[in-house]
């Protein structure tokens, strides 16, 4: 297999958004805002000093919230993308001057129409208009008061992830380049021609694997499992035989942790192939489903090496989990065991809402 015969590889390329902003036009985030508003509504209904039914009033309210809720959130939705390069202060005032905009529009349209249905109103058009305003001020006060202390807890979580992967990535990158230069380090010794080629194929290798960021997608790290898997020919030979099944059509862009599938297939190297005597294939195959893209990495269990295996630098397969459950949470899983005489390593990532294929 050739780097051509990879798929293509496919950058996400999202618009910045202020990690602060919630995502107005999903269905989520109506319907939450919908049952807070008809929170507020039963409030108000069952407040004591109210004259009027209260069923009545519970309906009124109901329907009056129901419209501020929804223009509002259909208006910040509307607004999405300027909205996320707005500081977070300008950006809470917008959210507030909406709401307040869409009280008012809601409050004369509602005072006018339950008028000419005969309903006869306690206090004029102006009152009503200032009390409903200022419900939606201390309503919208609160929840914004609510929601700055959410996103003060998420920027602190959000930094202590960052620092966590840090610190994981600082142990896996060490490991990626001792391993790699002892693979050329015994070249040297049998094949001094054929270690020269392989410090090329190295070099390509850490470009690939030593770029500055924290991730790189699904595409980029078959690549580099490639180039990988490359450099161990020269020094293994005959002996690694690599199977590859990749769909037809390019894979996902997903977003992962770097070095997520090399030192899956590096382990797959140093406890099969290092072991044989004879030819040993590693499978390697992605499935993509509707909510998830599997991978799947198999190799034959060696009951007998044919020398002591290096001990090395090797990646527990927990490191992978733990990264894995930073960038994804519960939505990504790694899973290791022994089916028929062959160990399989199972690496899932959601596309959307997680799951397996």
């Amino acid at each position: 297999m050739s780097f051509a015969d990879l798929p293509p590889k496919n950058r996400p390329s999202a618009p910045p958004r202020n990690a602060a902003l919630p995502a107005f036009c999903t269905p989520r985030v109506l319907l939450i805002t919908l049952l807070l508003g008809f929170g507020v509504a039963l409030l108000l209904a069952i407040a004591p000093g109210v004259a009027e039914d209260r069923w009545v009033r519970l309906g009124t309210t109901a329907w009056f919230v129901a419209w501020v809720a929804l223009i509002t959130t259909g208006v910040l939705c509307s607004l999405q993308k300027p909205l996320c390069r707005l500081a977070l202060p300008w950006l809470l005032l917008v959210v507030m001057a909406v709401l307040l905009a869409a009280t008012a529009l809601i409050s004369v349209l509602a005072y006018q129409t339950l008028t000419r249905l005969g309903w006869n109103p306690l206090e004029r058009q102006s009152e009503f208009m200032l009390h409903s305003q200022a419900i939606a001020l201390v309503v919208g006060g609160m929840g914004i008061w609510i929601f700055s202390l959410h996103w003060a807890k998420t920027r602190r979580m959000t930094a202590q992830t960052k620092a966590e992967l840090d610190a994981l990535h600082a142990r896996i990158r060490p490991h990626f380049l001792f391993n790699s230069l002892n693979t050329v380090a015994a070249l040297i010794e049998t094949d001094p021609s054929a270690a020269e080629a392989a410090v090329l194929d190295l070099s390509s290798v850490f470009r690939a694997a030593l770029h500055a960021g924290d991730a790189s997608t699904l595409n980029e790290e078959l690549d580099l499992s490639l180039r990988y898997l490359a450099l161990e020919h020269w020094r293994l030979g005959a002996r690694l035989v690599v199977d590859w099944v990749l769909p037809s059509t390019p894979l996902p862009p997903i977003t992962v942790p770097i070095l997520t599938l090399q030192p899956l297939i590096e382990n797959a190297v140093r406890y099969a192939v290092e072991r044989s005597t004879a030819p040993c294939t590693i499978r390697i195959e992605c499935l993509v489903g509707v909510q998830a893209v599997s991978v799947l990495i198999e190799n034959p269990l060696i009951n007998e090496p044919k020398a002591a295996v290096p001990e090395g630098n090797g990646i527990s397969l927990q490191n992978i989990r733990d990264r894995l459950a930073l960038m994804f949470g519960d939505r990504a899983s790694l899973r290791a065991g022994i089916i028929e005489d062959k160990f399989r390593v199972k690496l899932v990532l959601p596309l959307d809402g997680g799951g397996a294929p």
